[in-house]
């Protein structure tokens, strides 16, 4: 066996191997598919080489040596095209000249003797008889492409501000220059100096020393990195959203213009560098990943108030809020990369705050609301041994629209008025607490419940445009047992009377919806354990949780069953028993008013 076979079998073997590490990587790129290219044919030319040192017999040699010509004359062009599109130069012209002149100086070589004329036989192998066109071809096919283009391009990326580039292309240009050193010295010099140097010519693996670099450069700064910027900047140069790229040691390698305003990057922060989010957004955390995450921007300072100035309520400070959202992904094939997208949602926090504060100062116009409210609505019944009233109110809100109003005059009668306000709410509220302030100088006007009523409407009709009201005026005389009422558009009351239960028998108009309602007086003589019950629709409009509402006659027919009870016991029982159907939700105010008669 010819021992030095063993030479470009060995770089068969380096050479397959880096080759099938880059083609097992999960990120690809237009660069590392050309330096596949480059590797691929590169082996072919290994394999070449083998071949020509196995002292093939007869005119095998000469055979072999113009149909592997392919090899080593396009190995000079696909560097040159590797090299335009690492550095991102923009030379197409020249590819497809050296495409064409590569294609063509082949033909030449498989089809005349002008580049091969023949071989001889050397101690270490067969060896070209070079023609007229093989030195010509060996300089301006492989030699320019490699030495005057590709490494003139690979140089000025050194000269780059990108220090990733500056690495990657100072790696490639050191392997460039050292392989065609030891090519032409070991393969072209002999023929031009002294022809009867006797040395393996070793350019085809010598070139495995520019593979290994182009490798290397590869697999520790990765030209998947600088492809990716490349595309970021296609996809995202132009979108609001913020994105950082970092490498797994921190090591920034894309940032969009975006991402630059949002954070206020100087000038001289530049990718390549060691770059830390924690040093502008504050509370970052250090090694940890998080879907979505809010963080005030530290490159922006908190404006400061001024002493002695009045601070406006609705004042937010300028403090800048970014949306972060981070991932892991994928970087040449090895995992540990970052990448950040940020999002500017400094208006919408200042919106937020806003309507927090602004939800704060309706709280507290709600408790100022509903102390008024609490004022305004009947909770200390008059004391009388003749008559007893129990009553329980509850808001839907920290306000509601119904009214329980109680006056006792002076010939110890009392005027009633029981009443609901469509919706609920402050508007509600307020139209209640009209009301209520209307019932009180309504009281002295007259005795009679259906005038009291009218006069209610009247004074209020032409300011209350939005809402109605359904109410039930009542007089009560002590001394007579005589209960006066008018309805206005409310649900008929209850008489609970030698335990049965009926109706308390009445119609009229609802105040505030027409112009003029129609309102009736009627009276009935109450006897000694009589109960007069009235109570709001938030009782029986509660749902259960498929959705159904208790509704009127199903209400009605538990209160029967409850009657039996004392006043008190029955009142808590006919809340108890709403609140379970409706699972403990209300859907609108709650008043009940009951009048017993002793």
């Amino acid at each position: 066996m010819n021992p030095y076979i063993l030479i470009p079998f060995s770089a068969l073997i380096i050479n397959g191997s880096l080759f099938a590490y880059v083609s097992a990587l999960k990120g690809k790129s237009r660069t590392v598919t050309l330096y596949q290219r480059f590797s691929l044919l590169l082996s072919i030319w290994h394999i070449a080489l083998i071949l020509y040192w196995s002292f093939l017999p007869g005119n095998w040699p000469v055979i072999v040596f113009k149909a592997s010509s392919f090899a080593w004359i396009f190995i000079g062009c696909l560097f040159f095209e590797f090299a335009v599109q690492f550095t991102g130069s923009s030379y197409r012209f020249l590819i497809y000249f050296f495409r064409g002149l590569s294609l063509v100086s082949f033909l030449v070589t498989v089809s005349t003797d002008l580049v091969v004329a023949g071989s001889f036989r050397a101690y270490w192998g067969d060896v070209i008889a070079a023609g007229p066109l093989y030195l010509p071809v060996s300089n301006f096919v492989i030699g320019i492409p490699t030495l005057g283009g590709s490494l003139i391009l690979i140089l000025n990326g050194i000269r780059s501000s990108n220090p990733l580039l500056k690495k990657q292309s100072r790696l490639v240009a050191y392997g460039t220059i050292f392989t065609y050193l030891l090519s032409f010295s070991t393969t072209l010099l002999p023929r031009y100096w002294n022809p009867s140097l006797t040395f393996p010519p070793i350019s085809g693996s010598a070139a495995l020393i520019q593979s290994i670099c182009i490798f290397i450069a590869i697999q520790k700064y990765g030209f998947m990195d600088l492809k990716l910027e490349h595309i970021a900047l296609r996809l995202y140069a132009e979108i609001r959203e913020g994105v950082i790229l970092l490498s797994s040691k921190g090591i920034l390698l894309f940032s969009n213009l975006s991402a630059r305003k949002m954070l206020r990057l100087p000038e001289s922060i530049n990718t390549g560098m060691a770059f830390d989010l924690r040093n502008y957004l504050e509370d970052f955390p250090a090694d940890s990943f998080f879907e979505r995450k809010e963080f005030v921007n530290l490159s922006v300072k908190t404006e400061e108030s001024v002493p002695g100035l009045h601070e406006d309520f609705l004042h937010v400070p300028e403090n800048k809020y970014l949306e972060v959202s981070s991932s892991p992904i994928p970087l040449s094939g090895r995992s540990g990369g970052k990448v950040y997208i940020l999002r500017d949602i400094t208006e919408k926090k200042e919106s937020l705050e806003k309507i927090r504060k602004l939800l704060y100062r309706l709280d507290l116009d709600l408790d100022l609301a509903r102390n008024i409210q609490e004022k305004i609505t009947t909770h200390d019944f008059p004391d009388s041994p003749d008559y007893k009233i129990h009553s329980h109110f509850q808001p839907y809100v920290k306000v509601g629209g119904d009214i329980l109003n109680v006056i006792k005059e002076k010939d110890e009668s009392l005027h009633i008025l029981f009443g609901d306000v469509s919706g609920h709410g402050i508007s509600a509220a307020m139209v209640a607490a009209m009301t209520s302030i209307a019932f009180g100088a309504a009281t002295g006007r007259s005795d009679h419940t259906d005038q009291n009523l009218l006069f209610i409407h009247r004074l209020l009709k032409d300011t209350i445009t939005l809402h109605f009201l359904s109410s039930v005026y009542m007089r009560y005389v002590p001394s007579e047992r005589k209960l006066e009422y008018s309805y206005g558009g409310h649900h008929l009351g209850l008489l609970i009377r030698n335990g049965v239960c009926s109706f308390i028998e009445g119609s009229g108009g609802i105040l505030f919806a027409i112009a003029s309602p129609k309102i009736q007086r009627y009276e009935i003589n109450l006897l000694k354990g009589d109960r007069v019950l009235f109570y709001s629709d938030g009782l029986f409009e509660v749902k259960n949780r498929e959705g159904n509402i208790l509704g009127r006659n199903q209400f009605l027919e538990a209160v029967k069953s409850l009657i039996v009870d004392d006043t008190s016991s029955m009142i808590r029982s006919i809340l108890s028993y709403s609140a379970s159907y409706g699972e403990g939700e209300m859907s609108d105010d709650v008043t009940i008013f009951c009048l017993e008669v002793l």
